[in-house]
């Protein structure tokens, strides 16, 4: 009976240890973008687990951030709801779930996912960041506003009162007021100058405002910084080159 005991831990032992080594390559194939490769030993070795295995969430979550990572964004919200009901106090996967949803815009289920998530960390600032821009993506203005306005009571990091003034500044624009707008965004900038959406959002507030000497660089510099396709159209219209 003790020899059949230890045989039994032996093999658990090793195949513990081959899908921790599993675990590594997988990790290692998302770090390279190679989603696919991730994805695959991910859903191969989950097969094999009991979800209660801690080695199952991670599997989980490696497979939901491939999922993620490469566009695939309805196998990323089934995947998220699943860690949810594995762990519900995980503000990360909530905030995880919501990009998903955000990503193909069901605006509600975004908004919701996060709202979830403020109920578990209250003060959290990129809660708030995030409810902010989606708020306004849905349009959403007095909410975004306000939701900037509640993270700013909280917030210390200079990047981060950037991004919520940013995103305050943008429900300004959805509420055509262009004005304050330009108050938080050029605040936004001192504050946090490689951020790509405030020259943009500057640009369009500047549009609105009839103020076009400075929105061609602007745009170039939001394009610069990463944000070419959020300034793609408008540099087609304000910029010759």
């Amino acid at each position: 009976m003790k020899f059949i005991l230890i045989y039994i831990c032996a093999i658990f032992i090793g195949n513990s240890s081959v899908q921790t080594d599993n675990y590594a390559t997988a990790q290692k194939f998302n770090e390279e973008k190679n989603y696919k490769e991730s994805i695959a030993i991910c859903t191969s070795e989950l097969k094999k687990l009991s979800p209660k295995n801690t080695l199952f969430t991670k599997f989980l979550s490696l497979r939901a951030d491939s999922y993620r990572e490469s566009g695939n964004f309805t196998a990323g919200i089934q995947d998220f709801t699943a860690l949810i009901e594995i762990n519900p106090k995980n503000i990360s996967y909530y905030v995880g779930l919501s990009y998903m949803y955000g990503s193909i815009k069901l605006y509600r289920n975004c908004l919701s996912a996060l709202e979830k998530a403020l109920i578990i960390e209250p003060k959290n600032i990129y809660t708030f960041n995030n409810l902010s821009y989606y708020s306004s993506q849905a349009g959403n203005y007095n909410e975004a506003i306000k939701y900037a306005n509640e993270g700013l009571k909280y917030v210390i990091d200079p990047m981060w009162k950037g991004a919520l003034l940013n995103n305050r500044g943008y429900g300004y624009i959805g509420l055509k007021a262009y004005k304050e707008a330009l108050s938080d965004i050029n605040e936004t900038i001192k504050l946090d100058p490689n951020n790509s959406f405030a020259y943009c959002y500057r640009a369009i507030a500047n549009i609105n405002l009839k103020n076009f000497e400075t929105v061609c660089a602007d745009l170039n510099k939001a394009k610069s910084l990463g944000g070419v396709e959020l300034t793609e159209d408008l540099r087609k219209q304000y910029c010759k080159d």
